[in-house]
């Protein structure tokens, strides 16, 4: 399945560095394509562009990444190279709900939720999660519907709700929730506990686009009570940054003669332009 919706992760130009690490960490992972500003990475099959965007913005465990271990031997041995110079958020263990699991920030700041299971409990290797705290407690729920009326091809597949006696979580909030939109999975939490962190641009949702159609809708359907920013950038009603791109333009900027142009264009706009970039490209 090709998709659709893929992570971008804001790197203050570590991106190369980061991304042999995970080579060199993660099984079937490789980089696609690299440039100074961008890598490529493909993890078991997952798109996962690393951005060196300099200093302004931080990667956090608002979106984390569930990665499924199918033996115990990799759970072990990822977990102890994240955990070296990174941050042990739940310690790796035995809980009710997993026979090991733990919830790791690696030395890069991406945070991982790792879990020993098989891949088909969920359907796919790496889960994007999102973690509603602090003003977007409460939120989940509600985002998780707006979503799926957003994309095609979604459902949702499961909720876990707190109990009355869960404080400081409220009863009825999602302890955990796992949901589809055009036919990946995603996964939804919410904590009450005391986070120094909310939703940022330091991780962010891409939508690949084909056509001019699909950005406009988009665009319009996560702006709506949201925030509008550069270069395809919005935020939705809950915090979440997204980008709305044009695939031709991967193509574009993959050409030395075109690039330079297509980003003079692409950079004075909010709401990308498929027919303004392509023209601007062949000025």
């Amino acid at each position: 399945m090709k998709e659709i919706i893929t992570p971008c992760i804001w790197f203050n130009n570590q991106a190369d560095e980061a991304a042999s690490f995970y080579c060199s960490v993660l099984a079937n992972t490789k980089i696609a394509a690299q440039s100074p500003f961008v890598t490529e990475l493909n993890i078991s099959g997952h798109r996962f562009t690393l951005l060196n965007g300099g200093p302004k913005y931080q990667p956090n465990p608002s979106i984390s990444f569930f990665y499924i271990c199918e033996t115990m031997e990799e759970i072990q041995q990822i977990w102890n190279s994240f955990a070296d110079g990174g941050k042990v958020l739940i310690p790796l263990d035995k809980y009710p709900w997993s026979e090991k699991y733990g919830w790791v920030t690696d030395r890069y700041g991406i945070s991982w939720q790792l879990a020993f299971g098989k891949i088909t409990d969920v359907g796919q290797k790496i889960t994007p999660t999102f973690l509603f705290t602090g003003k977007q407690y409460g939120q989940a729920e509600e985002a998780m519907t707006a979503y799926t009326s957003i994309f095609k091809d979604t459902g949702i597949d499961g909720i876990s709700r707190y109990g009355a006696n869960d404080s400081p979580d409220k009863g009825g909030k999602i302890k955990h929730a796992q949901f589809t939109l055009n036919g990946q999975k995603f996964m939804m939490e919410e904590s009450a506990q005391p986070h120094k962190f909310i939703f940022s641009e330091g991780v962010s949702l891409t939508i690949h686009c084909e056509t001019q159609e699909e950005i406009d809708y988009y665009w319009q359907r996560l702006t709506e009570s949201g925030e509008e920013s550069m270069c395809g950038w919005l935020k939705d009603k809950f915090g979440v940054s997204w980008q709305v791109v044009p695939n031709v333009l991967e193509k574009i900027m993959n050409d030395p003669a075109k690039a330079g142009k297509a980003a003079q264009a692409f950079m004075s706009m909010r709401k990308l332009d498929i027919e303004q970039i392509v023209q601007a490209s062949i000025s």
